[in-house]
């Protein structure tokens, strides 16, 4: 059994490249902020990655600066931007914004990155602004892009041939394993079609979460592995038992993706970027697919459905003092006045669903199924905030034990809880929720 390390890279670098760029006219602004006679001019640079995301950002930085007398502003999209960066910083001559990823933490820990000011960004604003976003763990350093959440995706047409009704999705571990058993086909040499072919990231994660437990103990003054819980091994034991005691799922059928959008698997859970991968590159399978809550225990969010990845915007560094009323008008920009049609274009691309309320009851949302659903989702998942992407291999390992080498669960999670430790005593994704 391989499983990647990450697949949700590819799909966003290559395979929605091609997604066509909606670069919509923003709102109209506020009034830009009064410049003194003979003010010096300021140029600001925002580094990111990936051009079809870094031009909507260009887009709307370029309006900005067009209604600015002394601002300029140049958006960078920068390959190899980890070793860059850092390597800016110690020289001195770093970017005042960078798009955030996974280094968001390391890099608030570090103490590199410049809180939004209160005036401008207060907290009753972030609040109703984006509800579903945990504000107490992400401070006022960051904006999310969107969220993308966990979906069970089905294909109606299959659940017809099987004699299940297709309005109705498995919205119980039961049901989901009857219908994956009816979809399930075989012949001599094996299974032919797999009822479900689960995501090769965070795989059992899901479940767990589903039972009440999680992966990570942090109760204590540092966080600690736990995959050796009853619950994450009651959860681990559910997603091997779908091949070692159902037989409705190979794990050695392709990934997910092209496993449900080849049709050779009915059933998936992934989190909402696969929706683009499917419209983009299986645009014959897409209209018979449909989506729905990630099956639990009892049909309930008890206490969540699954988990739910945030997809953080930008973030302004410290540094250049001078520059700083720039940013934050820059800033106030993006994210108040102009914020609204960008975002849908940022979160459109990479087809997530946008974390702002006033987008979620929005008409280019409700209009695509897998997105609309995703959105619902927010707020009955739980966001793991700095999962280390070392932890994916290491499950990745655990399961190939338990498939190739006979290996119990029990005494794969054990080594598992083991490796995980590891990762987290080098200071990886110790603010893991």
């Amino acid at each position: 059994m391989s499983i990647p390390v990450s697949r949700r890279q590819f799909l966003k670098g290559a395979s929605l490249a091609s997604a066509s760029l909606a670069l919509a006219a923003c709102a109209v602004p506020g009034a830009p902020p009064a410049v003194e006679p003979g003010a010096e001019p300021i140029h600001l640079v925002m580094w990111g990655w990936w051009e079809p995301r870094m031009a909507i950002y260009d887009n709307v930085a370029q309006e900005w600066a067009e209604q600015r007398d002394n601002y300029t502003i140049e958006v960078l999209s920068v390959s190899g931007r980890l070793e860059k960066i850092y390597s800016a910083i110690e020289a001195g001559t770093h970017p005042n914004l960078f798009k955030m990823g996974e280094e968001f933490f390391p890099m608030r820990r570090e103490g590199l990155l410049l809180e939004f000011p209160e005036e401008i960004f207060t907290d009753e604003w972030y609040e109703t602004t984006y509800p579903s976003v945990n504000w107490d763990v992400y401070g006022r350093y960051v904006i999310p892009t969107g969220i993308s959440s966990t979906l069970l995706v089905y294909n109606r047409a299959m659940f017809e041939e099987a004699g299940l009704d297709p309005d109705t999705p498995p919205a119980t571990w039961e049901d989901f394993l009857v219908a994956a058993q009816a979809t399930t086909q075989s012949d001599a040499s094996g299974i032919t079609r797999c009822g479900v072919v689960p995501a090769d990231e965070w795989l059992g994660y899901n479940q767990v979460l589903q039972l009440g437990g999680n992966i990570v103990d942090t109760s204590g003054d540092s966080i600690k592995a736990n995959f050796t819980s009853e619950e994450a091994i009651a959860g681990y034991q559910t997603v091997a038992d779908w091949n070692l005691k159902h037989g409705v799922w190979d794990p050695d059928f392709p990934w997910n993706g092209e496993a449900v959008g080849t049709r050779l698997a009915c059933m998936t859970e992934e989190q909402a970027w696969i929706v683009g991968e499917f419209r983009a590159t299986f645009p014959d399978v897409y209209p018979d697919l449909g989506f729905a809550p990630p099956p639990t225990p009892t049909g309930n969010p008890e206490p969540v459905h699954g988990y739910k990845s945030t997809v953080l915007s930008v973030s302004a560094f410290k540094g250049d003092t001078e520059t700083y009323d720039a940013v934050y008008d820059f800033l106030k920009y993006l994210y108040v006045d102009a914020g609204k049609d960008a975002y849908w274009n940022l979160a459109e691309l990479i087809s997530i669903a946008p974390a702002r309320a006033d987008l979620l009851d929005d008409p280019r949302l409700l209009s695509d199924p897998g997105l609309a659903m995703a959105a619902q989702m927010q707020a009955t998942e739980h966001d793991p905030v700095e999962p280390p992407g070392d932890m994916n291999g290491a499950i990745g390992d655990a399961f190939y034990r338990i498939f190739r080498e006979g290996s119990s669960v029990e005494a794969a999670m054990e080594i598992l809880n083991s490796d995980v430790q590891a990762i987290f005593d080098r200071g990886l994704g110790i603010e893991m929720q």
